[in-house]
């Protein structure tokens, strides 16, 4: 696949007339699919330890496995954090393209995205070196506005043609994402309030969305929660027809507080109440 340099993707179809749909910002082409239903990502690891679940991918051919499955039972697109060798979270060239080649071919089409936050280095520079580096390109990636050196990353990975997902976890990252002129050009705002009590984590979601409704950016929001508050917050998410996530990375709990099986059990669930907001 060409991935033209200094160009975003949706600015290079665009130029091309490739026939880019925005449907939720999700890279789809065609007419209109799924135009009126929320998008939908699962989060299929996130920094777990491998042993926390029986179906936790961490392997490139874990998370091929997990990506048929989880397309197949709603997703629209992926979020992964990559494994080194040895377990360890990565963004290192070699394991990002071997990660992204095995799910690509499980999940064709579908959009994968993956985690860039700063404890997986410890250090801004650096990370910015080692994208610098990266092969094989995702879809997207996550750039936590709460961290150093998150607008400078973002730019570059705008520059290289992967969507950034804008990761804001309180009302001060929204303000730095907005300050920063990058909230317009993000693939989506991901609002990441957190666990707690519902009404708190609903707090600061609004205190973040007082901050994103002043500046006004157009760019789709995405809703999520965490821990006990997931299901709630998917629920919310649906009634406000934002985007929304599932999967081990925000909670291995069925909404009747059961283990989830896999992550495909609970993007089915999630898709199934989507639909019936």
């Amino acid at each position: 696949m060409f991935r033209p340099n200094c160009v975003s993707r949706r600015d290079f179809l665009a130029s091309t007339g490739a026939g880019l749909v925005a449907v939720n910002e999700a890279f789809l082409s065609g007419a209109g699919r799924q135009a009126s239903i929320p998008l939908l990502k699962c989060t299929i690891n996130g920094g777990l330890r491998r042993g926390t679940h029986p179906a936790l991918p961490t392997t490139p051919a874990e998370c091929a496995t997990t990506a048929r499955a989880v397309v197949e039972a709603g997703a629209r697109a992926i979020h992964v954090h990559v494994r080194a060798a040895d377990g360890a979270e990565s963004i290192a060239p070699d394991d990002i393209a071997r990660t992204l080649t095995a799910m690509r071919a499980t999940a064709p089409g579908t959009p994968i995205g993956v985690s860039t936050h700063f404890r997986i280095l410890g250090d801004v520079a650096r990370r910015r070196e080692v994208v610098a580096g990266w092969s094989e390109l995702p879809d997207f990636a996550s750039v936590n506005f709460n961290e150093d050196g998150a607008p400078d990353l973002a730019r570059q990975l705008i520059d290289l043609g992967v969507g950034v997902e804008a990761g804001l976890f309180h009302a001060e990252a929204a303000r730095v994402c907005v300050q920063s002129g990058l909230a317009p050009r993000c693939l989506r705002l991901m609002l990441e309030p957190g666990g707690g009590e519902l009404q708190e984590v609903l707090q600061r979601v609004a205190e973040m969305e007082a901050v994103l409704d002043a500046a006004r950016p157009e760019t789709p929001r995405l809703l999520h929660g965490g821990g006990a508050t997931s299901w709630d917050i998917v629920d919310e998410a649906a009634r406000r027809r934002y985007q929304t996530r599932v999967g081990f990375e925000d909670s291995l709990e069925m909404p009747d507080g059961r283990t989830a099986r896999d992550n495909a059990e609970m993007v089915a669930e999630a898709a199934r109440r989507i639909r019936a907001a």
